[in-house]
């Protein structure tokens, strides 16, 4: 295998073969087949197993060590590090815990982090809302009712809270649910979503809108909170 080869990845991004090699080697610190406390396997070690240079292995380990994955010492060589220290929030960590049927904790921590955040989100865009915010949503809205194609739905519900997002004011929060979102969305156990969803979905979308036209934030957070608590990570449905 040449070094200079471009791999892709299972999502179909190109990626250069030292990255290659450290989304492999994140997958087994992930999985737990490198466990925290334990080494990573020695430079000459890892170059005959995926058939690279030691620079491109050096290349790898320093991503690993940028997301909190490793530790490396000189001399001590390079240590898995334990959960607790790291990047969680990673956008090449979190989809792999997610991925994981055992990381249900998890799943329930990333909707409670989601609703909370979007939550108080509504109550900052309750004053900030302009008549144009509320027909975009509501265009939104209608895309969500009529629209029969899974991507288009998928973008309308998308812009529905981009909109509550960019009227709040919040770009540390927007930023965060953005991620969230995006990486969840990548993971096997979200499954195909079909038209039938987005009824149920989008009656608690126009009751938020609803309400924050109608000038109650607490009760459109509540229903903000209520619509990701139930709809969000937790749906399955068939094809």
């Amino acid at each position: 295998m040449s070094d200079t080869t471009s791999l892709v990845t299972s999502r179909g991004r190109p990626l250069r073969l030292s990255q290659s090699v450290a989304t492999a080697l994140i997958d087994q610190v992930v999985s737990g087949q490198l466990e925290p406390g334990s080494a990573l396997p020695g430079e000459m070690a890892l170059c005959d197993a995926f058939e690279v240079s030691r620079p491109v292995i050096r290349e790898a380990v320093k991503v690993l060590e940028q997301k909190g994955l490793v530790r490396v010492r000189q001399g001590d060589g390079t240590t898995i590090r334990p959960r607790s220290e790291w990047n969680l929030l990673d956008p090449a960590v979190l989809p792999l815990l997610l991925e994981r049927e055992a990381e249900q904790q998890l799943k329930q921590d990333v909707i409670a982090l989601r609703r909370d955040l979007e939550s108080e989100m509504v109550r900052r865009a309750m004053t900030r809302l302009t008549e144009s915010d509320f027909a975009e949503m509501a265009g939104h809205l209608r895309t969500m009712d009529s629209d029969i194609d899974p991507l288009a739905l998928r973008r309308a519900d998308s812009a529905f809270h981009g909109v509550i997002h960019r009227a709040s004011g919040n770009e540390i929060a927007r930023t965060i649910v953005t991620l969230l979102v995006s990486e969840a969305r990548e993971v096997s156990f979200l499954g195909t979503v079909s038209p039938h969803y987005y009824r149920d979905s989008n009656a608690q979308h126009r009751r938020i809108h609803e309400l924050l036209q109608a000038g109650d934030a607490e009760g459109a957070a509540q229903c903000m909170a209520e619509h990701v608590s139930t709809q969000w990570l937790l749906r399955r449905d068939p094809v």
